[in-house]
């Protein structure tokens, strides 16, 4: 545990567990059932290293000694921990977490505290996080990122049917194992320390802001739709190597999610057949009620995968799959003659994909009627009925 001497903590850019190894500032030590001796404990789990620094702690690589396995521990910053209220979330928010079991969650294996200082001991997974791979190789291969995105869909869906909403859906927050698996973490702990981290931690707020849902970044109650936003922009960054906004603060970055539509072009999605950005247009659609599920989003995925690949298993083979950005070319020459029987995303209807324009459109839907479209029916039943009536003036005369 953290000195209680310490001074308080700072808050500071977030650094992913692959940046953290590669700089070689932590003290790596060799996993396994030997403890050094002096190690720091926490319960029943030794401390090994520090593996990163995020808006609400430090995660660390420990050892369980009462399960014999390596573990991750996230331990909450000082300046948090001293607000009642946000440690009282925190636990809260932690311990309703620790209810999930899914191949795509990040598991819980304990929530306790010490010295008056909350923990969370987790599974630790032998891999990185996707914002790593993001800073050190750009976009990642599209294929991959499908099947990624496919998985923490998958965990996101059972969350959801729990009743529990993510609220901070980001690459930090999901994690690729070294075989393939995938995982998203950090459930519910945004949402504990939300209200400390805008007023304190600026640099945190910014790490969300980039993912946040226009009814969040309002202030508005979210609920599970506000999750599917956020995945789709994540995804969204994972193919483009880019976030959709940039700004300087949180709020200037929030409006422009709150204002505008996530732009589309074809110039940076057209190696993507087109279902598939249909389904990330329904995804990061302003209005809640127009995006999908989490579970509608794992199966079209699924499907997509199948009928692209022959293979609709979501499963990397490895980590590196991520990184094979040749495999893109590959898997885009064959578009235009892929059968896509796929349900269009809601009110959306069926796109003509050799019509579309350089920017793909956010609504194939009827256009609602504007006021120029009542205004020239208006006008339409006016030559109707002006026509009608000479009609039988005409019989009437002739008669």
């Amino acid at each position: 545990m953290p000195d209680p001497n310490e001074p308080e903590f700072k808050s500071v850019e977030e650094k992913t567990l692959l940046e953290i190894g590669s700089d070689s500032q932590a003290q790596h030590l060799k996993p396994g059932p030997t403890i050094p001796p002096g190690a720091k404990r926490l319960g029943q789990v030794a401390l090994l290293a520090e593996l990163g620094t995020g808006g609400m702690g430090k995660v660390f690589k420990g050892h369980h000694l009462g399960l014999d396995k390596p573990v991750a521990v996230k331990v909450m910053g000082h300046q948090l921990a001293g607000d009642s209220m946000a440690k009282a979330r925190f636990l809260r928010e932690a311990r309703t977490a620790a209810k999930l079991d899914h191949s795509g969650i990040v598991r819980v294996l304990d929530v306790n505290e010490e010295g008056g200082v909350p923990y969370i001991v987790m599974e630790y997974i032998e891999g990185t996080d996707l914002a790593a791979l993001l800073k050190q190789h750009g976009a990642l291969d599209g294929m991959a990122t499908l099947r990624a995105v496919a998985q923490v869909a998958d965990g996101l869906a059972n969350a959801h049917a729990e009743g529990i909403v993510h609220r901070d859906i980001k690459p930090h927050n999901i994690f690729a194992a070294k075989d393939g698996r995938v995982k998203l973490g950090d459930f519910g702990l945004a949402r504990a320390v939300e209200q400390v981290t805008e007023l304190t931690m600026p640099g945190a707020a910014i790490g969300t802001a980039y993912y946040m849902s226009p009814e969040q970044a309002q202030g508005k109650d979210v609920d599970q739709r506000s999750d599917i936003y956020s995945l789709g922009v994540t995804a969204w960054h994972l193919l483009t190597g880019q976030t959709p906004y940039t700004g300087t603060t949180p709020v200037s970055i929030a409006v422009q999610h709150v204002n505008n539509d996530i732009p589309y072009e074809r110039e940076r999605f057209g190696h993507l057949p087109d279902p598939v950005v249909y389904l990330l247009i329904s995804m990061t659609a302003r209005d809640p009620a127009r995006r999908p599920t989490a579970q509608a989003v794992h199966d079209q995925l699924v499907q997509i995968l199948a009928q692209a690949t022959g293979n609709g298993s979501p499963r990397l083979n490895s980590l590196d799959d991520l990184l094979q950005h040749g495999k893109a070319s590959q898997f885009v020459q064959r578009p235009q003659t892929l059968t896509m029987p796929l349900a269009p995303p809601p009110h959306m209807g069926t796109p003509a994909p050799q019509a579309l324009p350089p920017v793909f459109p956010h609504n194939f839907a009827p256009p609602q009627k504007s006021g120029n479209n009542l205004l020239w029916i208006a006008i339409a039943l006016l030559v109707f009925f002006v026509l009608l009536f000479a009609g039988c003036m005409a019989v009437v005369l002739g008669g």
